[in-house]
């Protein structure tokens, strides 16, 4: 009897830190908050004398209120991308409760709590104490960030250009939404989890699994064809009335919201299409490095060709959400990620598709 009181006691000390660690957390998201939501009013009232500091408090506090929506949003969803990219690779179910992989026994709901519930437990599982990877925290972790800033940007419309213009936001307002926007929100980013699912299971080596891929096809192409209007940029260059650069953009028309489907489905065909055959030639520009002997004419089923054609699929997502116009950016600063990656002494990040493929959903 001691001795197992003797053994809870250790347990418990070592505990505490991981759990002084998530009230930190806890406090210090707190404190950044209240800390943004004052200097940012102060910062405006200095370029603004006619506004008052507790005038501008209430909006920016709805600013948090949005970020920390999506960030707990965006931590689930990275809470589940662990789940998926673990079972996907294995042909299991990605439905059903989790369960420790070593001991099988099921996991509270309590200790489900992204990023938290392994803090708690101080990365170990409460039934056989052998320690969980701190990959899982890190992946919620950086899925939530993505998720917070893409839709909080998105939300106000600071980076959804063309998209509407009766939607007019000042330092006193807050983001007037309706059901275009929230949807176009969830299309990018249902878009986002599936890029981040597919880079973490390349990240481990692993081919990308053909139900992951038809997901991707189903939603990503045929919710541009339901919803129009995720298409944000047109295919074309240029305006149509645009001679030595001076002219209109974007072109007029390249986004009819009238009757007229066949201009519309047109205009979708064109838009995938031209991002689809971006992402082919990025793929085999990219190929010399990711995969030099990849040959899908002499050596199709061989493991480089098949590095090839998940290379193709990893940039074309990214490419049908952005347009071809702007993925070579997203491209060139995954690639510095890739490289920053790569400095990291892991063995699991020599393979330099693998650390491409995880820096996709962050450039993107």
């Amino acid at each position: 009897m001691c001795g197992h009181a003797k053994g809870h006691a250790i347990l418990s000390r070592r505990r505490s830190p991981y759990r002084i660690l998530a009230v930190c957390l806890l406090i210090g998201y707190l404190l950044a908050s209240a800390a943004y939501m004052w200097l940012s009013a102060l910062w405006i009232t200095g370029s603004h004398p006619h506004f008052r500091v507790v005038d501008l408090l209430v909006p920016r506090a709805n600013d948090v209120v949005i970020f920390t929506f999506f960030l707990v949003v965006g931590a689930s969803v990275g809470s589940f991308l662990n789940v998926v990219v673990w079972r996907l690779p294995q042909r299991l179910n990605v439905n059903g409760h989790s369960f420790c992989p070593r001991c099988r026994n099921r996991l509270r709901a309590r200790d489900n709590v992204p990023i938290f519930g392994w803090l708690w437990l101080s990365g170990r599982c409460r039934d056989c104490r052998l320690p969980i990877s701190s990959r899982y925290p890190i992946v919620e972790t950086l899925v939530g960030i993505t998720f917070a800033l893409v839709g909080s940007t998105e939300l106000t419309r600071w980076s959804l250009p063309y998209f509407g213009d009766s939607v007019r936001t000042n330092w006193m307002s807050t983001p007037i939404v309706d059901a275009d926007l929230l949807t176009l929100i969830l299309y990018h980013v249902v878009a986002l989890a599936t890029t981040w699912a597919m880079g973490l299971i390349r990240f481990d080596g692993n081919a990308l699994p053909s139900r992951l891929t038809l997901f991707a096809a189903i939603t990503l192409l045929g919710g541009m064809f339901a919803f129009p209007q995720a298409m944000v940029v047109p295919w074309q260059l240029v305006g149509e009335s645009m001679p030595a650069g001076i002219g209109t953009w974007p072109p007029s028309g390249w986004m009819t919201t009238g009757a007229d489907w066949s201009v519309r489905l047109v205009q979708i065909g064109l838009r995938l299409l031209t991002s689809l055959v971006a992402a082919g030639f990025f793929a085999r520009v990219l190929a010399k490095s990711f995969c030099p002997s990849a040959d899908m004419k002499m050596d199709p089923l061989g493991s480089s060709t098949k590095r090839l054609i998940d290379l193709m699929i990893l940039i074309a997502v990214p490419a049908i959400v952005v347009g071809w116009q702007a993925v070579m950016g997203v491209i060139l600063l995954a690639a510095i990620f890739a490289k920053i990656l790569g400095m990291c002494e892991f063995a699991q990040l020599r393979d330099s598709l693998g650390r491409f493929a995880v820096s996709l959903p962050v450039a993107t």
